[in-house]
């Protein structure tokens, strides 16, 4: 497949009305950081809500999708990494 994105960082949001989870993601300057907002279907935003808290390291395979000139992020295999550090 050629339209896919790998994303790893940390949580910084879950919401799951809406089914987004915003990943923290440091720049390679290391000083900054972008949250990127991951949409998730339903069966998979019950994993996250289940077994992530906010701060935990996530990665995710996701493909790129343009509806109406707006760039989302759909959010299609979900690898958890650790859990939050107290």
């Amino acid at each position: 497949m050629l339209n896919q994105v790998i994303l790893v960082g940390r949580v910084e949001r879950l919401d799951k009305l809406s089914g987004i989870v915003a990943i923290k993601i440091k720049r390679t300057d290391e000083l900054e950081s972008d949250v990127i907002p991951v949409n998730l279907n339903e069966g998979l935003m019950e994993s996250v809500m289940e077994y992530l808290s906010e701060g935990s390291t996530i990665g995710v395979k996701a493909s790129l999708k343009i509806d109406k000139n707006i760039l989302r992020i759909i959010g299609e295999k979900l690898t958890f990494i650790n859990s939050k550090q107290e």
